[in-house]
């Protein structure tokens, strides 16, 4: 058993570090060539067989963890059952062997179960980060290209209508405030009031 719980530990661990190099500001081009071994992972049919039977290893792990621990509810565990015993009856009523038993299933459960979140959080962060790759990857290759200055000129005047329709709305709210506040009271209202 402590071997399986140190694989675990290993797999939560190994995780916890792609996240964060997933999540690290790192350079462009570090960040493709990142991508793209992410990618031939996900076609690699070894990579995809293993990912598979680990996930089913471990939830099956996190549920045989679960129904040991509603084993307790029957015993006043106020973590399933009701709260109708007290903490003398619950103390009571629990050897040391179960105790141990009940840690045991509390502690795998932790670790299956926060294994299996960052394996989706490191799917959901690679989807990410491949869209954010692609788009950066875009915008590269047009800043790189020299833009003509009739698309310039278009864009200019583009960026002069919208500042005037931006400069008639500002007096169009600021009528609209001076109308509200016209129609409010000036009644001032104390703290006692």
């Amino acid at each position: 058993m402590s071997l399986q719980m140190s694989l675990i530990f290993a797999a939560l661990c190994g995780e916890m570090i792609t996240l964060f190099v997933l999540v690290c500001p790192i350079p462009h081009p570090v960040r493709v060539r990142m991508m793209h071994a992410t990618e031939v992972l996900r076609t690699s049919n070894n990579f995809k067989i293993g990912v598979i039977f680990s996930t089913i290893l471990l939830g099956m792990q996190f549920v045989d963890c679960v129904n040991r621990l509603k084993k307790f509810s029957e015993l006043g565990n106020p973590y399933f059952g009701s709260f109708s015993t007290t903490n003398q009856q619950i103390a009571g009523s629990l050897t040391s062997g179960q105790l141990a038993s009940k840690f045991y299933a509390q502690r795998n459960l932790y670790l299956t179960g926060a294994v299996l979140y960052l394996e989706l959080a490191i799917w959901v962060v690679v989807g990410i980060v491949e869209k954010l790759v692609a788009k950066e990857t875009q915008l590269r290759v047009l800043n790189s290209k020299a833009t003509s200055d009739e698309e310039a000129e278009k864009y200019k005047e583009l960026i002069r209508k919208k500042e005037v329709d931006i400069k008639a709305f500002k007096v169009q709210i600021e009528g609209l405030q001076r109308a509200y506040d016209s129609q409010t009271p000036d009644t001032n209202i104390s703290k006692d009031d």
